[in-house]
């Protein structure tokens, strides 16, 4: 029940925020309410006399706030109706006489409802000014007069015409008043909030012990869906499965099992449904938020790269407006990555100090076992700075350099080069993708269950990258010839050294020291030795033409036999080394004897015992990509100097 407690403590720190629409942001939802959308739009005034009406069109502003009771917004079958806002048939008094349905037993139990509210202490002149027009029982007559509705040959209301892809008789009718001070629109009334509020929680009864507060509070054995979406069915408590085996055998009733206190479950649910909204993670059909359940401020997202982790936070001292400021800066230092990583990373410190030691900092991630249950598949609560330090951790020592796209998904998204921590989606595609189009993909199911495997690496220090994961990555790493070269070196090898990385750097072990560190190691020398092949066949096949555009571009056979090297490096070595016979020729002097030098260096460390046929493990992997952009940097070096004409 811990997570409970903690939710409805977040709802009370931003309960402030309740009800109000700001900045078309996702809205915190007042206690005893929930969303629908909406079809019809009724305007009245205050006298309760219509106006006028209108179809709404698919799109944000049909999702319209209403007032709820225990029953009404777990509508399954029954009559259960909303306080003020609900579908035609219960709502229009006039409804069974235009579709030929008898409703009237819906049109009654509303009324009686609404009437109950409107003659009540917390009633509100839109309340009233509602329940006068209805009890009319004119609503169709007029909606079908202004046009709002159509009626067929025989005077009946017909579904074949659709509002948002819906029957008119079951469209959802909202109102807006004229003639009052404010906009009318009562979906947005703060005070209409709180007197409902107010006036449903006085006619709670049932009080017993609610198990998440530990006070007597009136309890609900209903609980709110629509917790990950508008559209979720899905609960995380629920025990109306009587005929099955949910709690018979162990309890004589539901409420032996779990009791939750209607207030206590509203807070807790309208915060989770709004974190999620605001700042959640939802794909692959799960869904994570990390939050400060004390105060309100924002922290890192989690399931993001490093960099867009930190792109919504507004107290971060780094324009990510102005990065072509930091690229043309880094251009001119010839380390794009390295100047921006630690413009950003100077910025990220100055954050980090603004987190407090008494600060909570919350973690839950759900999956829907069923459409209609929802499990809580991690949860975890840490102090400010201990999040903030796992964080850190996790940053400094699970990056790589490769290209990301920054910027804020309404806006058009800028590509930077710079060293920076995968995403765990990214890491879960990189060791189980599948390149099908422009990028990869990969079961559903299979990389929620990776990313959430990958979540306490994040959060706890100790935590290391699962070694089958990265074995995974690494025979994706093996398979160049499957993808494209962009998605190979920036989706796959980079994401792959960045987990090893994590699970490499400890202590005093730095993978900066990488190949002075492991200057012995078989893995890491046939990793050099395959980069020195790749690079040597890619420096000579590679011709460019006299406006620079390569002449001819191909798959090396370092890549083509990868898979095959990573599995049998000395047999394939040989067979790599005799189709390169043909390529070192069109090689300058200053290229051959480069790549002699750090061909006979790593032969050298080479003993006759090593160079074998076992497999090699994913160490060899960053030793390809540290050899590699070694050997680009000493050639880059003499091409500046203008000492050879080509790479």
């Amino acid at each position: 029940m811990a997570w409970l407690k903690t939710l409805a403590e977040t709802y009370d720190v931003y309960g402030h925020l309740a009800g109000v629409d700001k900045n078309e942001q996702a809205v915190l939802l007042p206690i005893s309410h929930s969303t629908f959308n909406a079809q019809i739009e009724v305007a009245i005034d205050l006298d309760g006399n219509f106006q006028s009406s209108k179809r709404l069109e698919k799109g944000s502003d049909v999702v319209t706030i209403i007032p709820v009771t225990k029953d009404s917004a777990a509508k399954a079958s029954g009559i259960t109706p909303h306080p003020l806002c609900d579908k035609l048939c219960y709502i229009a008094g006039d409804y069974t006489l235009y579709t030929g349905d008898n409703k009237e037993k819906y049109f009654e139990a509303y009324l009686r409802q609404l009437e109950d509210w409107a003659e009540s202490e917390y009633t509100h002149p839109f309340v009233q000014a509602i329940y006068k027009y209805l009890e009319k029982k004119t609503l169709i007559q007029d909606l079908v007069t202004k046009g709002t509705l159509e009626l067929d040959g025989g005077g009946r209301l017909t579904d074949n015409v659709k509002i948002q892809g819906l029957g008119q008789t079951g469209a959802n009718v909202r109102f807006r008043i004229l003639g009052s001070d404010s906009s009318g629109e009562v979906w947005k009334n703060q005070e209409l909030y709180k007197q409902y509020s107010s006036y449903y929680q006085q006619k709670l009864a049932d009080k017993k012990l609610c198990y998440a507060s530990g006070k007597i509070e009136s309890c609900s054995d209903k609980h709110p869906s629509k917790i990950r979406n508008s559209a979720d069915k899905a609960k995380l408590i629920s025990g109306n499965d009587e005929s099955g085996f949910t709690y018979r055998g162990r309890f004589v009733s539901k409420d032996q099992a779990v009791s939750v206190g209607y207030d206590t479950s509203q807070r807790a649910h309208n915060a989770l449904r709004w974190l999620i909204q605001k700042q959640g993670y939802t794909r692959d059909e799960s869904a994570i938020v990390c939050w400060m359940a004390n105060r309100d401020m924002q922290i890192p997202d989690i399931t993001k790269d490093s960099v867009n982790g930190f792109g919504d936070i507004d107290d971060i001292d780094f324009d990510f407006d102005s990065l072509d400021t930091y690229e043309s800066s880094s251009i001119r230092k010839h380390d794009t990555g390295k100047y921006f990583a630690e413009q950003f990373n100077h910025a990220v410190n100055g954050y980090a100090g603004k987190i407090k030691q008494d600060d909570k900092i919350v973690i839950i991630a759900l999956e829907a076992a069923t459409t209609g249950r929802l499990s809580i598949a991690y949860y975890d609560e840490m102090g400010g700075r201990q999040y903030i330090d796992a964080i850190l951790n996790w940053q400094n020592h699970c990056n790589w350099r490769r290209t990301i796209k920054v910027g804020k998904p309404e806006e058009e998204k800028r590509k930077v080069t710079c060293e920076c921590t995968p995403s765990p989606r990214d890491m879960a595609l990189a060791a189980f993708g599948v390149q099908r189009s422009e990028w990869l993909e990969a079961d559903a199911g299979l990389l929620r269950a990776t990313v959430k495997r990958l979540l306490p690496c994040i959060t706890q220090r100790s935590a290391k990258i699962p070694s089958d994961m990265i074995r995974a990555a690494a025979r994706r790493v093996s398979m160049p010839q499957t993808m494209s070269n962009f998605v190979w070196y920036n989706d796959v090898l980079c994401v792959t050294c960045a987990m090893i990385r994590f699970n490499y750097e400890e202590g005093d072990k730095k993978m900066d020291d990488f190949l002075k560190e492991n200057i012995n190691d078989r893995n890491v020398l046939f990793g050099r030795l395959l980069a020195v092949y790749d690079f040597m066949e890619q420096c000579a096949m590679f011709e460019k033409d006299e406006n620079g555009k390569v002449k001819e571009q191909r798959m090396t056979n370092a890549k083509r036999y990868w898979n095959t090297y990573s599995r049998r490096p000395a047999k394939t070595a040989k067979t790599i080394e005799e189709n390169l016979n043909a390529y070192e020729k069109k090689l300058n002097g200053y290229q051959r004897k480069k790549f002699e030098e750090w061909t006979g260096e790593i032969m050298g460390h080479m003993t006759i015992k090593e160079y074998d046929n076992r497999a090699l493990s994913e160490m060899y992997i960053p030793a390809y990509y540290q050899q590699m952009e070694y050997m680009k940097n000493e050639l880059w070096k003499k091409n500046s100097k203008g000492e050879i004409n080509n790479e």
